[in-house]
């Protein structure tokens, strides 16, 4: 799916936005931001990419180390650069300077995302601009990003399709009697075959930091019993036994979007209160699938769960939230979590896991990828929703 028209309409959508608060131009700088209004992902970021969009123009504005790759991928006509490398011809060597030349002088209403832009850049940009103002745009670019366009959905479908074939994998070798460590690793030798079998052509990288790159964004993890209490944390090479809740999860980006799916698995008999634990969370989760419907509100979610939790005696471990938004980054706005008063609308995608931790006995949640429609929702992970039960494996 082309690209580019979709990313045009969002700059147009930003651009209005720049109108309505009298802005003159947005300077965007978050690595996840700069794909949804370029297309472009460097990967690394120890030389900073920026979109810069006017009330006539955009352009993307990048070191001169990126130039091919920005030229060749990215979905904006204007790629201006900075800094030296080979034969290239940058506008300035130092990034403020570039934007200087993009931009003008001033004096300057400019519109930046001020929870991703460092001290010292705003420092920077406020020596080398003449700045008559400045406007926060990050409330304005999470709104904008909560309904998913035809490109954004077609490839958090990819995604969703890697992140079941991890999870399943990593249970099939869980029941083989694996350790946490190797499941995990062949639940991810798994996607990537079945990316480089379906769509090679489609990128799985992930957005990188300053200090190193993501070119592979395709992960299983497993957690069991109390370390299912840390949230996130390296699989071990613990082997799951008898009585154990072991919790394999995935996480997989294409072309710049991501899926999860996470399943928790109880491995034979449970004990009293892990098979109450996720009995009610099955119920949960129910609850809250019975919901779904454009116009329900993100807190009527989270209470419904938290109803379900309350009367199964878990009240006291409520999670903060039982789901977020999903798409550029894994943990998007919004939050399914008490107070969220945004209505449910077509187009969105959000997570739906309602789950229980307590370093005493661990936890219990099942995750899934969904998009709100028209009429309710589609499950776009599509592994067993329910109980999913092994037999102990054979002692090791």
């Amino acid at each position: 799916m082309e690209a580019k028209q979709y990313v045009n309409a969002r700059i147009e959508t930003l651009r209005r936005r720049l109108e309505e608060r009298e802005l003159d131009a947005a300077l965007l700088v978050k690595p996840e931001n700069v794909f949804y209004f370029s297309g472009f992902n460097p990967v690394l970021n120890s030389h900073p990419v920026f979109v810069i969009i006017t009330r006539q123009s955009a352009c993307l504005l990048v070191h001169s180390i990126r130039c091919d790759h920005a030229r060749e991928e990215g979905a904006l006509d204007t790629v201006h650069l900075y800094g030296k490398w080979g034969a290239s011809v940058p506008l300035a060597q130092k990034p403020v300077d570039a934007v200087r030349e993009i931009l003008g002088g001033g004096p300057l209403r400019l519109g930046l995302e001020l929870d991703s832009v460092s001290v010292k850049l705003h420092r920077n940009l406020s020596e080398a601009l003449d700045i008559a103002g400045v406007q926060d745009l990050a409330d304005n670019i999470r709104t904008m990003k909560i309904v998913k366009d035809a490109c954004e959905i077609e490839n958090i479908r990819k995604a969703a399709r890697l992140v079941d074939a991890g999870v399943k994998t990593a249970i099939r070798f869980l029941e083989q009697g694996r350790s946490e460590a190797e499941a995990c690793t062949e639940g991810q030798y798994r996607m990537r075959r079945i990316w480089s079998e379906e769509f090679p052509q489609a990128e799985v990288c992930g957005f990188g930091t300053s200090e190193g790159g993501m070119i592979d964004s395709l992960h299983v993890w497993c957690l069991s019993n109390e370390h299912i209490a840390y949230g996130c944390d390296c699989p071990r090479h613990y082997h799951p036994v008898a009585g154990d809740l072991t919790l394999p999860m995935a996480w997989a980006k294409v072309n710049g979007y991501h899926a999860e799916n996470e399943r928790t698995v109880a491995v034979g008999q449970l004990s009293g209160v892990r098979e109450r634990a996720y009995a009610a969370m099955l119920e949960a989760r129910q609850a809250v699938f019975d919901l779904l419907r454009p116009g329900v509100l993100f807190e009527e979610l989270y209470e419904k769960a938290g109803g379900v939790y309350t009367a199964h005696g878990f009240g006291d471990i409520l999670p903060g939230r039982v789901g977020h938004g999903v798409g550029n980054s894994a943990h998007e706005f919004p939050s399914l979590e008490r107070g969220n008063k945004i209505p449910l609308a077509p187009g969105m995608v959000i997570t739906v896991e309602p789950g229980l931790m307590d370093k005493r006995w661990g936890g219990a949640r099942h995750s899934d990828t969904v998009l709100i429609t028209g009429t309710g929702y589609e499950r776009l992970t599509a592994l067993e929703r329910g109980p999913i039960r092994i037999d102990p494996p054979a002692a090791q």
